[in-house]
């Protein structure tokens, strides 16, 4: 790759950190209250620990290769079939991520300001504009998430400091919410909201210096991490019923309640503008990256050309959800799983083997 497509250490960390945002501003934090009551906030430090954890597990299984994605070391391991294998089953997860939060988005918007637009027009909205900015290259796009990144996270400790005057202690009672067993044991499987880990497995030929590759992986995990922690921590104590509500966006009934005195009441509309923008960054981000992806799959010369059609697959994944309750079942019970064995155990299998290889070659 063209040193001029590579990216920092800071645009690689805003990379990783939008895709936590952008999957907690659609109701992460909300799913992870549901599986564990009012010990959400316990269950967050401890996946937050083990993903931290696997992060730096990760980094020492790719020392052997400095300058290789999964896809590479997968070669390495089982040749072109299994690198193929690979790399079809990170496409389709980067599509069916980027298509659900697409719609999540689209739906919200249709219900809260546009009733009557039909949804193929906002889906459209944010597609068009993901897909020409794709096509720029990954250096524009991550140059323009960095600016991003930083008014997102100031969000969160907006909405944090503008609602703790409401929040109810009462509410993050019992302790161990819904029992011990479901905040330490069955609660690790909440480790799904660390999907970011995903696109670590592709960045090290990203990088202008592949050995800040550990510092990168590191801080995106521990600021992803605040970040779900204090959105957690709001929703349990202002909103004792989110766990049993229907609401799209849980942090979206935070924006309602934020006043600034008697001439800055209503002021959602900033917050849903600043999430459109995070929606367009991450589409451009996963769209670059699946063509990536395509590319060293097929060996085609420019993988732009391709921008369009991933495009519409994503927009088309986007149409197949019927109504609300069938995007609720998807991330909670599919995503989740989907994640825990591409992300969690097949790639880190994979790694492990590799090394195993590696070893032996070299002894």
């Amino acid at each position: 790759m063209s040193s001029l497509q590579k990216i920092g250490k800071y645009e690689a960390i805003a990379l990783i950190v939008m895709v936590t945002i952008n999957q907690i501003i659609f109701n992460l934090s909300n799913t992870i209250i549901v599986n564990t009551g009012s010990s959400a906030w316990i269950n967050v430090i401890v996946i937050s620990i083990v993903a931290v954890l696997l992060c730096l597990l990760i980094c020492k299984l790719f020392k052997p290769f400095p300058a290789n994605d999964i896809l590479d070391v997968s070669e390495y391991l089982g040749n072109k079939l299994l690198k193929s294998i690979m790399g079809v089953l990170y496409i389709l997860f980067f599509i069916f991520l980027a298509g659900i939060l697409l719609r999540y988005l689209s739906s919200s918007l249709k219900l809260i300001y546009f009733e009557k637009s039909p949804i193929v027009f906002l889906l459209l909205l944010f597609m068009i504009p993901a897909a020409y900015a794709s096509r720029l290259g990954i250096k524009p796009i991550s140059h323009v998430n960095l600016i991003f990144t930083p008014i997102l996270l100031l969000s969160m400790i907006i909405i944090l400091f503008a609602t703790a005057k409401d929040f109810v202690m009462q509410n993050i009672f019992p302790i161990l919410g819904f029992g011990a067993d479901k905040t330490f044991l069955i609660g690790l499987n909440n480790i799904f909201a660390f999907s970011c880990i995903a696109y670590l497995y592709f960045l090290i030929p990203l990088l202008k210096n592949p050995s800040d590759f550990k510092k990168i992986a590191v801080s995106s995990v521990i600021i992803s991490a605040i970040y779900l922690f204090l959105s957690v921590i709001c929703l349990t104590m202002m909103f004792p019923f989110i766990p049993f509500s229907d609401e799209l966006l849980s942090v979206y009934l935070l924006t309602r309640l934020i006043e600034f005195g008697k001439f800055f009441q209503r002021i959602d509309a900033i917050f849903i503008f600043i999430w459109i923008l995070s929606l367009f960054s991450f589409l451009s981000i996963t769209i670059e990256l699946i063509n990536r992806i395509f590319k060293k799959l097929t060996q085609i010369k420019s993988h732009r050309e391709v921008t369009y059609g991933i495009s519409a697959i994503i927009f088309s994944v986007a149409l197949c959800f019927k109504n609300i309750s069938d995007m609720k079942y998807i991330q909670n019970v599919v995503l989740k799983y989907v994640v825990i064995i591409l992300v969690f155990v097949i790639s880190l299998i994979v790694l492990i083997l590799a090394n195993l290889k590696y070893k032996k070659e070299k002894s």
